[in-house]
């Protein structure tokens, strides 16, 4: 832990992932920077864990930024997106939010591994949720139709989500999900190479369509992109992946931004902590356009957490006032 920083504390973990979750989170450990401000009326926590893949800063990059904001040195605008979202959420926390209960709010169950590995567990899992969310891409056509046909099968009331992290070209994704019913899936996450084949990808396969890293995306091109998806009418979702788009008054900027598109506001985390995916919770209830089942689910990937793991039940996730994170570790 750091020395006090104008009223920030900092606490450096490591968080071992399951083995079997590895290969999807992309480490064996998730390394995390917690933040404590005693400045406000309550004790204020944020989370900054940046994932190779997702974010382009490393952790020391934003540390040095969470250091140089506490000292007034930068503002918000200035630092790492996990950075100033792990800020803002300090901020937000020691002036209360979250200090209520709120919600339940809904959580997609994720399932990260192949139709082989559905055991009875992970059955049982999937069938608390009214909404399943698998990754496509990752593997050959014949398995990830294998894998969504059981889940179909074990899930007849569910509904799919399939997230192909802008993998696979428009004719992959399509012989993907041929000759299911289309009326079974929510949407198809962001799964092609060119994002801009989504509004034909749609037309062909009778399916929605929800924007993660076309929304992370800043440039003309995707925002010319988002405004013709939504003249399309063919977005069901924007994912908001949350440290990923910076401070929490952008990640509310971008769902209103959503809104006014016609689409839900779908809040995600980045493999983060239990403190983050309750703190998102909180945020989720808290948007008009977020009554809908939330990428929240992702708590038993991890081995150890930061606080009582967020596990979904029946399909909901509860929003009971924040824990601190580490509760024993701060001074």
């Amino acid at each position: 832990m750091s020395d006090d920083m104008l009223g920030v504390e900092i606490l450096r973990v490591s968080l071992p992932v399951r083995a079997e979750a590895q290969r999807i989170v992309g480490c064996a450990a998730r390394e995390i920077a917690f933040l404590r401000i005693a400045d406000g009326p309550h004790a204020g926590f944020g989370e900054c864990a940046p994932l190779a893949g997702l974010h382009r800063e490393g952790l020391d990059e934003s540390v040095e930024a969470i250091e140089r904001w506490s000292d007034g040195e930068i503002e918000f605008e200035a630092m790492p997106p996990s950075a100033a979202f792990a800020a803002s959420c300090a901020i937000e926390t020691s002036e209360g939010f979250g200090t209520r209960p709120s919600g339940p709010v809904a959580v997609a169950a994720f399932f990260s591994g192949g139709v082989e590995e559905i055991d009875d567990a992970a059955a049982h899992m999937l069938r608390a949720h009214r909404t399943v969310k698998l990754k496509i891409g990752r593997a050959s056509e014949e398995a990830d139709r294998a894998l969504i046909g059981r889940v179909l099968e074990l899930v007849p009331d569910a509904r799919l989500r399939l997230d192909g992290n802008r993998m696979l070209t428009e004719a992959e994704c399509v012989a993907r999900v041929h000759g299911f019913d289309a009326e079974r899936f929510e949407y198809l996450e962001d799964p092609l190479k060119d994002p801009s084949r989504l509004a034909a990808l749609s037309a062909r396969t009778g399916i929605a369509v929800a924007l993660d890293e076309t929304v992370v995306d800043g440039s003309p091109a995707a925002h010319a992109l988002r405004d013709e998806l939504a003249r399309e009418d063919c977005v069901a979702a924007w994912v908001l992946r949350l440290s990923a788009l910076g401070p929490l008054s952008r990640v509310r900027a971008i769902a209103r931004e959503a809104e006014a598109r016609g689409a839900h506001a779908v809040l995600s985390t980045a493999y983060e902590s239990s403190y983050a995916l309750r703190l998102a919770a909180h945020l989720a209830a808290s948007l008009p356009n977020g009554r809908c089942a939330h990428g929240l689910g992702t708590a038993s990937l991890l081995a150890e957490d930061s606080c009582a793991p967020a596990i979904p039940v029946a399909g909901f996730l509860a929003c009971d006032p924040l824990p601190a994170p580490f509760v024993e570790a701060w001074s």
